[in-house]
């Protein structure tokens, strides 16, 4: 052979294809696979040269970037975009709020003025906030990547990649960081997947670094939201009183606090205390509305566990309860932290990205239990069948469900056209289905009398009664005490079934939800507006 190729093929060989060289390229193929999974969703979101966000929750959290991008250094402590003209004190916090903006910043200096993608530069926070929850799930891949490999001290261990993997795939945590949902779950993860893992590393290996790392996240987890991390937190707290104890006593557990300290100060300096408890009288409005949101559904199907993780779901605890027979109780606490998170989940779907986490971090452990690795990887990669059909039946899905998305994608143009009607330089106060008024807020620049959070309980409340109303006195009411100057009309038939969820009774006569679609609306109702329209109609108050 050729001297100069015979080196050639030797440096190919021992270069590109090195035991370390291996690790990286497995490293960045799973990076790019997490990344491009996560927009799987990219024709539903960019439209024609539009974003169009996920979900409602995520106009809301948009709504606060706009307002701190016209005017940096704002911090949101009260929303008057909903809840008309009471508005309300949200939960939400600067951090999230922040990350969109300084992305926006960044997007706005960077993008391209030629070409084709300059089309999306005059809409610079969108593409902001449609990027910045797969990226922070890119940052979570990245760690729990570095995580997972050095968990035996070095990038070598047995079946490193099966936690980035699932990480990359998983359909909570993936739905979690998608394209096109500026939620501030997806920063959560983050914090929550270095706290978890400096747990872990604390566990064997006690470090100031990793006691920083660890404080610092819970910290900024709780800063961001108190309820998750909060119950996370306090699980973690009393795992460590039963089964972690050597780990949460000593020097290195102040090192935790101090930097556990750190983000909570600066979340009080910053946005004060948001614990705002609904009032006693909207207790079982908050229950009935609440049980309209899929998140906040029970997960009837306990199957649907191994969707998300994978068949191992059913064998990881009674792998780790033998485990604990020979390492001790350090391992039975991840089993309880699993089962907990496991039980949430089935209560509540909103805790399925959670579970999700806590099972990866239960993976290392459960995985010193096989010698070989090669069959660790192959097991591994066998019992991810049924996240592999999930995801087939979400990319490739029946008919229905096509049609289904089809009507959503056209509800959502719609409801962006029906904003632009709304935009006027007066304040032009709206009424419309909670579910459609942060968009609607949002598009138009008009305050919503109802919203998606439940701190506006009582404007929520008092669109479901106007859209219910069976007389034109009944629905004025309400008119005159909000201040509503427009009435946004949408499909009546899903207007009539929530609205009767919400104030817990049926319909008798015929509400206001369809006699707003009545072509010659009667004079008494106090309406004018719109006729030839079928979607969303804009009528404004007489």
């Amino acid at each position: 052979m050729n001297p100069p190729i015979q080196g050639f093929s030797l440096w190919v060989k021992k270069g590109l294809f090195s035991k370390g060289a291996r690790f990286w390229w497995i490293f960045f193929g799973l990076l790019v696979l997490g990344l491009g999974i996560r927009f799987h969703n990219l024709t539903e979101i960019l439209v024609g040269g539009r974003f169009y966000f996920v979900d409602a929750d995520c106009y809301s959290r948009m709504s606060r970037a706009q307002r701190i991008s016209e005017a940096p250094g704002t911090v949101v402590r009260h929303q008057d975009f909903e809840n008309w003209p009471e508005g309300v004190v949200s939960h939400a916090t600067a951090p999230f709020d922040y990350a969109i903006v300084g992305l926006e910043r960044i997007v706005r200096w960077t993008w391209p003025q030629s070409g084709r993608f300059a089309v999306l530069r005059e809409s610079t926070l969108d593409l902001a906030g449609a990027l910045v929850s797969p990226l922070i799930g890119l940052l979570t891949c990245v760690f729990l990547a570095a995580w997972s490999a050095g968990f035996r001290g070095g990038e070598h261990a047995p079946a490193w990649w099966a936690v980035p993997l699932l990480a990359a795939v998983s359909p909570p945590l993936v739905h979690a960081t998608v394209f096109g949902r500026p939620d501030h779950q997806s920063l959560l993860l983050l914090f929550l997947a270095v706290a978890v893992g400096a747990e872990q590393r604390m566990q064997s290996a006690p470090s100031r670094g990793w006691a920083w790392a660890g404080g610092l996240a819970w910290g900024g987890a709780l800063w961001v939201s108190l309820y998750e991390p909060l119950v996370l937190l306090g699980t973690v707290f009393l795992l460590g009183l039963l089964f972690w104890r050597p780990s949460w006593t000593g020097h290195v557990r102040l090192h935790w606090g101090a930097g556990l300290l750190v983000p909570l100060v600066s979340g009080w300096l910053v946005d004060g205390i948001r614990i705002v408890p609904p009032d006693s009288r909207w207790k079982e409005v908050l229950v009935r509305w609440g049980s309209t949101i899929g998140e906040l559904h029970k997960v009837d199907n306990v199957g649907r566990l191994s969707d998300w993780t994978g068949v191992l779901i059913w064998i990881v605890p009674p792998g780790l309860l033998w485990l604990a027979r020979r390492e001790g109780r350090v391992v039975l606490g991840w089993l309880v932290m699993l089962l907990v998170t496991a039980g949430l989940t089935l209560w509540q779907a909103r805790w399925s990205p959670y579970f999700a986490l806590v099972f990866l971090f239960c993976l290392p452990p459960f995985f010193s239990l096989v010698s070989s690795p090669r069959r660790l990887g192959f097991a591994f990669l066998v019992s991810l069948w049924p996240v592999i059909t999930e995801w087939e039946s979400r990319l490739f899905p029946d008919a229905r469900t096509s049609e289904h998305r089809y009507m959503e994608r056209s509800e959502r143009i719609n409801t962006r056209l029906a904003a632009e009607r709304m935009r006027s330089p007066e304040r032009l106060p709206f009424i419309a289905a909670w579910w459609h008024s942060p968009s609607l807020a949002y598009w138009s620049g008009q305050p919503a009398v109802s919203g998606s959070g439940h701190e506006g309980i009582s404007g929520i409340f008092d669109a479901a009664h106007f859209f219910l109303s069976t007389t034109p006195e009944e629905a004025l009411e309400i008119l005159r005490r909000r201040g509503v100057r427009l009435v946004v009309a949408s499909d009546s038939a899903r207007a009539v079934e929530n609205s009767s969820v919400i104030l817990g009774r049926s319909v008798v006569e015929k509400p206001m939800a369809e006699w707003l679609w009545q072509s010659n609306l009667s004079e008494v109702w106090g309406l004018e507006g719109e006729g030839n329209v079928t979607t969303f109609r804009v009528l404004r108050v007489r």
